[in-house]
């Protein structure tokens, strides 16, 4: 039977979207990505094996002897009989599944579950969620397991299997048993499929700056950038394959790292890498692909093109790929496409999304004006719309600019994205941010980044952002799952990162909020300390809140200043703290365009924290009325529990479109 690239394999419930092969994935990801798994490196393979064969429509092929094989590099002799290496991790399989869901995954709305006597996974839906994922109890066919059907699809696999094998043996004995020992050689290779991968960005060799773009020298570098998210999209076109974020893959751009070392820092088991040159009037395009777990060469191809041609190559490399991967290319596999035939305007958007992916306040607003100018010179170019609804967007959620100027700008420009392009992954998904954090359209919002990720199911930023969603509403154990498929496809984001650790303050996980913000990275970048320095507010560690602050962060930063004010009153300097928080008011009144903005939201907050009850209703009142998109978290931080008994709380919550 062949796999549907929607559904779970023989599951044969059409109204079921638990049990969609996306989902089955996504619950995986979230048992890995646990305490009970994260370091348990047999369970975890053996999970992503046997659950990853069911998928691909493998179910009847997963017995002891090929899990022995495969997951635990048993020879091509192995006697199950002799060895019991695939019952007693099977035992331990199930324990972890057990510690797991009677723990973090509590929640989740999907179980696996491996069934004692057998080796081929359940998937199970604990309860049809709403739209925002709230379980209800659902109907007794919904809440059937899906174990019978499982079952069923199994008889009918081995009954067809057994009569092919009966005949194949009365004809091809002899031959069969010829064979075997190359049978067993092969399918142990061909069964090691890499299921995910990383197009490391491509070099650019001798090409220099005579190939137009956006200044001197830099049109080499551009062109090998956009060969490499070319092929990083068309790879993302593949049903089955994670494909990891350019925004990841990019950071290890003219490092020589070894290849082993790469392919742990993405989570990636393959990786594509090559180079462009010239090749006599025209281009030379290298490209390899290479194994992560032991940095063999799986495939390499030159390609002698002229300019015109690239896409070709490109298309190409693609199916080239999935061929090696064995990854089912499809008819429906679209062709690799430029979304602008302007080189300049091009180049100006790579370096623009090379910017916004930086956070830095320069840098976004660095980003919006190489985004207009892209723009100008392609007034079609949808991609560049969307770059720039995603910088004025952004801008006005993280507080480098005051919504009233942000948002009309993100709003025609993501408006003006749609027009141009109905299936811009993108652009539905910047207009979910804009639902969630701007407009707080919870629903509205939850059905863009739904149709986002639909077209493009490794589009990190979509998981990001719906995890926020998620979040702001109180459902921390579906945010969790979003953000943690967002860090898969781009583990090395530190934005996805932040969004982790702000998860878990908010749901009052403080100590896993502190240890997700001391593991990121790059701590001194000035992301993820707010989140660091409010929890340990929230732990009455007061001392430390203040120390944490790295050095980057200007000391007159409003965020900086609101939580020294929070400290100081806390740790019993009331006098001190009021003092910075009525500095930080003039300074909100008589603000100018260009200075950092402060967040009425954020002070309203900072006043709830230590008990000003009426000057935090003013200022969250004022917020409302500004549509500041700080307000989006009223319902869920704990800087306001100081307000929750106060009759305006639920108030404001009910006009936030938040109220239970």
């Amino acid at each position: 039977m062949h796999a549907r690239p929607d559904r779970a394999v023989g599951y044969e419930i059409e109204t079921l979207a638990e049990v969609s092969s996306a989902n089955v994935r996504q619950a995986l990801q979230c048992v890995l990505a646990s305490r009970p798994f994260f370091q348990a490196r047999r369970p975890s393979q053996f999970l992503r094996f046997i659950v990853e064969s069911t998928l691909a429509g493998r179910a009847y092929q997963i017995k002891e002897y090929l899990i022995g094989v495969e997951v635990f590099e048993r020879p091509s002799d192995y006697d199950p009989k002799v060895d019991p290496i695939v019952r007693i991790e099977a035992g331990r399989l199930r324990k972890k599944l057990a510690e797991y869901y009677s723990g973090p995954g509590g929640n989740d709305a999907l179980i696996i579950e491996l069934p004692k006597g057998g080796y081929v996974p359940v998937f199970r839906p604990r309860g049809r969620p709403t739209e925002l994922g709230i379980a209800e109890t659902g109907s007794a066919e919904n809440e059937k397991t899906i174990a019978e059907k499982t079952a069923a699809e199994l008889a009918r696999a081995k009954w067809r299997s057994a009569f092919w094998v009966g005949a194949a043996a009365l004809v091809l004995a002899a031959a069969v048993a010829v064979a075997s020992t190359y049978y067993v050689r092969l399918h142990h290779r061909s069964a090691s499929v890499s299921t995910s991968i990383a197009v490391l960005p491509f070099l650019e060799l001798d090409l220099g700056g005579d190939l137009g773009g956006s200044g001197a020298g830099s049109a080499g570098e551009y062109l090998s950038d956009g060969v490499t998210e070319e092929l990083t999209t068309g790879l993302a076109e593949l049903k089955g394959l994670r494909v990891v974020a350019a925004t990841s893959a990019f950071q290890f751009r003219g490092k020589s790292e070894d290849v082993r070392k790469i392919g742990q820092a993405l989570n990636a088991e393959a990786l594509l890498e090559g180079s462009i040159s010239h090749s006599g009037s025209g281009l030379r395009i290298d490209a390899q692909l290479v194994n992560t777990r032991n940095g063999y060469h799986l495939w390499s191809k030159a390609y002698d093109v002229q300019a015109a041609d690239m896409l070709a190559a490109e298309q190409d490399i693609v199916e080239e790929t999935a061929r090696v991967l064995r990854v089912p290319v499809g008819r429906t596999l679209r062709p690799i496409k430029r979304d602008t035939q302007n080189a300049e305007a091009h180049d100006l958007y790579l370096q623009g999304r090379y910017l916004w992916s930086k956070r830095d306040p320069a840098d976004m607003r660095e980003s919006a004006r190489l985004f207009q100018r892209a723009i100008d010179d392609d007034p079609n170019y949808a991609l560049a719309y969307a770059g720039l609804a995603d910088a004025f967007t952004v801008m006005a959620v993280n507080r480098q600019m005051s919504p009233a100027t942000a948002l009309p700008r993100a709003t025609a420009a993501v408006q003006r994205a749609l027009e141009l392009d109905p299936n811009l992954a993108q652009a539905h998904a910047t207009l979910g941010l804009l639902k969630s954090q701007c407009s707080w359209d919870w629903r509205g919002a939850e059905q863009e980044f739904r149709r986002a990720i639909e077209l493009q199911p490794n589009y990190a930023e979509a998981h990001h952002w719906a995890g926020l969603n998620y979040m702001m509403v109180g459902q921390y154990a579906a945010a969790e799952a979003e953000l943690r498929q967002a860090q898969v496809l781009d583990p090395l984001s530190l934005m996805i990162t932040e969004g982790l650790a702000e998860n878990f303050l908010y749901s009052r996980r403080y100590d896993d909020a502190i240890a997700t913000s001391l593991k990121m990275p790059d701590r001194g970048s000035g992301i993820g300390w707010v989140v660091l320095a409010h929890a340990y507010i929230f732990k009455g560690m007061y001392e430390e809140s203040m120390k944490i602050v790295p050095a980057i962060v200007d000391p007159k930063d409003p965020n900086r200043l609101l939580l020294q004010a929070e400290a100081r009153v806390l740790s019993g300097d009331r006098a001190r703290g009021l003092k910075i928080l009525e500095e930080l008011e003039r300074n909100q009144r008589t603000s100018t365009p260009g200075t950092t903005y402060l967040a009425p939201a954020d002070l309203g907050m900072s006043y709830a924290v230590i008990g000003e009850k009426e000057r935090a209703f003013t200022w969250l009142e004022k917020a409302y009325q500004q549509h500041d998109p700080a307000l989006a978290q009223l319902k869920v931080d704990p800087s306001v529990d100081n307000l929750r008994s106060d009759p305006r709380y639920p108030a404001l919550l009910k006009k936030l479109g938040l109220s239970d």
